[in-house]
């Protein structure tokens, strides 16, 4: 019985550490994960298209808020639920602007909003 405890306990933990970041654990050390590949998923607030790049502001479940840039062409719109995978940057121009913190994308796709939101 209790070696049972013992590997539910631990395979509850891997699992556990296998779970992509949010955005907010993204927001609350973001250096840890400056130059790293990360992938969320999250509802875009605003969108704004530029000359050659697209830029997204995509906030969680939770509220926090993280800006997306995208070269490519975004197929989706403010409220639409998105998965994004890109590597976060400390620093990027977009035209004449500094801005901080943001991550440059490499895919961002349409998705459905997770379904137990309020889990953790």
């Amino acid at each position: 019985m209790r070696i049972g405890s013992v590997v539910l306990a631990s395979a509850l933990a891997v699992a556990l550490a296998g779970c992509a970041p949010s955005i907010s654990g993204i927001n609350a050390r973001p250096d840890k994960y400056y130059e790293h590949k990360v992938s969320f998923r999250g509802r875009i607030q605003r969108i704004q298209f530029l000359a050659h790049e697209t830029l997204l502001e995509i906030a969680d479940e939770r509220g926090s808020r993280i800006l997306v840039r995208s070269a490519a062409p975004v197929e989706a719109e403010a409220g639409d639920w998105v998965r994004v995978e890109g590597v976060l940057v400390p620093e990027a121009r977009i035209e004449d602007v500094v801005l901080y913190d943001v991550l440059t994308a490499e895919e961002v796709e349409r998705t459905r909003a997770q379904r137990f939101i309020d889990l953790m």
